[in-house]
């Protein structure tokens, strides 16, 4: 078993526990039938849905699915030759997983010296510690589907930025 699927499998439990288990004591919770990808934030109550499904049929470059107090999911779908955008979040650790497509990950602790240089595919994890500067740039031929988790929280609750450039404009904003 490769090292990242191991951690994919180690957040998928802990997913579970905090996802399923309010189910199971009774509390109220989304459906299996409600969990197809909707432009909403699903976000401070209980909710499930198939990950990777939701994560390929999305076509918004970010949309925040899942925002609680702690914790953020969003999605993201970046066209070939696209990218995240060189960023660091100060105060908050990343956790992105690839489900779809080949990409170039880069990090570092200041813009100017991304020491980190990896290529990634399908079902790969990526680990962004606070305080690093990093990018994921899409190099194959179809577009980039990953999920990110941030805690806490980066993006404002319901979030959809259907473009990069939206993104970027928005961002610009805050």
């Amino acid at each position: 078993m490769r090292t990242g699927k191991l951690v994919v499998s180690v957040l998928s439990v802990c997913w579970a526990m905090c996802i399923l288990a309010p189910a199971a004591a009774g509390a109220e919770t989304t459906t299996a039938e409600e969990t197809s990808v909707r432009i909403t934030d699903h976000g401070k109550r209980p909710w499930i849905l198939d990950i990777e499904e939701a994560t390929i049929s999305n076509e918004n470059f970010r949309i925040a699915n899942w925002t609680g107090n702690v914790l953020q999911l969003t999605l993201m779908s970046i066209e070939p030759g696209g990218e995240i955008g060189l960023e660091m979040h100060e105060g908050m650790d990343q956790f992105i997983r690839i489900e779809e497509g080949n990409a170039r990950v880069v990090m570092g602790l200041s813009e100017d010296s991304l020491t980190f240089d990896e290529e990634v595919t399908d079902d790969w994890a990526i680990f962004i510690p606070d305080g690093y500067w990093h990018n994921i740039i899409n190099t194959g031929d179809g577009d980039l589907k990953l999920y990110a988790i941030y805690a806490p929280p980066e993006h404002p609750m319901s979030t959809v930025h259907p473009t990069y450039e939206d993104a970027e404009e928005d961002h610009h904003h805050h």
